[in-house]
């Protein structure tokens, strides 16, 4: 499996504590061609090589910027990155990384196949409130309850899935002085 990384953004106006792109500021939202081309690009050149069955299998947007601050080019970019018309890749295999905006979280869901990450970085208010100051207009409760309502659901209300299958919700931490990843949800 091979997983390529692209930006949604040149900048983040987010200013969360942990990012160093945040020190930039946003300079602008990348234009939806911009992004595709990341992919395009990318696996002209990786996927050309001769290397046994090594191709581009995943993309991630986890680059610089946040995603749902573009919401309309990152949507759109989706669509086309799954579309049979498209790049044709699984739904499965393309994630969009979010710190929590919750309007356009419901928005994604609605419009596109992709999966989606959420950043928590903290369980608590106080914390994400320092880490992530978006937490300070959207906080986990605003996320947490948005997201276990937009979750597709059965006629009599169960979840089709689990939230923890549609999101991935968790956090860095270090674990014996090595980077882990924690489910919190």
């Amino acid at each position: 499996r091979v997983t390529l990384c692209i930006s949604s953004q040149l900048g983040c106006a987010l200013n969360c504590q942990f990012c160093f792109t945040a020190k930039m500021g946003l300079r602008r939202h990348l234009s939806l061609g911009e992004i595709v081309d990341q992919v395009v690009l990318s696996k002209r050149f990786f996927d050309d090589k001769d290397e046994a069955g090594k191709r581009i299998t995943n993309i991630v947007f986890m680059g610089m910027g946040e995603p749902l601050h573009n919401t309309e080019n990152v949507i759109q970019a989706t669509n086309i990155l799954t579309s049979n018309k498209g790049l044709g890749l699984s739904h499965n295999k393309v994630t969009v990384s979010t710190s929590g905006l919750v309007p356009e979280i419901v928005r994604f869901f609605k419009e596109s196949p992709a999966n989606l990450a959420v950043s928590l970085n903290a369980t608590t208010d106080e914390i994400r409130d320092w880490i992530m100051p978006i937490n300070k207009k959207y906080n986990l409760a605003s996320l947490l309850g948005t997201l276990k309502t937009v979750i597709p659901r059965r006629d009599d209300g169960k979840a089709l899935k689990k939230v923890s299958d549609m999101a991935l919700f968790g956090k860095p931490i270090v674990r014996g002085g090595s980077l882990a990843w924690e489910r919190d949800f």
